[in-house]
């Protein structure tokens, strides 16, 4: 998890059970106690379709009612919450879970924490794309991070759904552009379908544009609506 100060202590695995790992007693899910056991989870490449929820200490998994235990299964199998995906009682900061088209959705408990991840795989992308397309080049440019503060002029539309069409990012002179789109309404649409499909889907609203010369990221906002705060925020 690019971005992420600190793994975290515990996990409890949302995915379907594996008789050889320890299992919790009390929910059924498969647990990860400690920071090299969690470690040693995430960077297994066996674990592609990772899905988990970290939490604070084993014993309070114990505490967990039958209704949240049920919650915790729907938020695996359905891949979305029904009531708030983060639990006083496990003091999660995160769930992460794999769609059946391979995307990756998590939740963060803390909007900073959430920035951090967002500018180091922007970052990556645009760095990864000017490889492929400046191939050419011995030098290897160091882009500067995405800034949190562009990030907080998207709020509203992250919220509401938002694509990062890095497919179609195109490298000018010395600018390089990153189409910006809101992604569909339908749930149904995100959790299934293929990226290709989800950008077809989805309507352009503005640009990330990041400048090889003076090393500055810039919004360039298409649609206004999209990105009204609609939060009081």
């Amino acid at each position: 998890m690019a971005g992420v100060e600190r793994l975290p202590t515990n996990l409890l695995s949302l995915g379907p059970v594996d008789a050889n790992q320890e299992i919790d007693i009390y929910s059924g899910f498969n647990m990860y106690i400690g920071i090299d056991e969690v470690r040693k989870y995430l960077t297994n490449r066996q674990n592609k379709n990772q899905e988990w929820i970290d939490f604070d200490n084993a014993y309070d998994i114990e505490v967990l009612t039958p209704v949240e235990v049920s919650e915790l299964l729907y938020l695996g199998h359905a891949y979305t919450h029904l009531k708030s995906p983060f639990y006083y009682k496990l003091q999660n900061n995160y769930v992460y879970l794999t769609l059946p088209n391979g995307a990756k959705k998590v939740y963060y408990r803390y909007l900073t924490q959430f920035y951090k991840v967002l500018a180091k795989c922007l970052t990556s992308h645009l760095a990864e794309v000017y490889r492929e397309k400046k191939s050419f080049l011995r030098l290897r440019y160091k882009f500067i991070d995405f800034p949190t503060e562009i990030a907080k002029k998207m709020f509203t539309l992250m919220a509401n759904g938002v694509v990062f069409d890095f497919g179609s990012s195109k490298i000018r002179g010395q600018e390089a552009t990153i189409p910006v789109l809101t992604a569909p309404d339908s749930v149904y649409q995100l959790k299934w379908h293929e990226p290709t499909m989800l950008i077809e889907k989805s309507k352009i609203v503005g640009n990330l544009k990041y400048h090889l010369n003076t090393r500055k990221w810039e919004l360039e906002i298409l649609a206004p609506e999209a990105f009204e705060d609609t939060f009081g925020l």
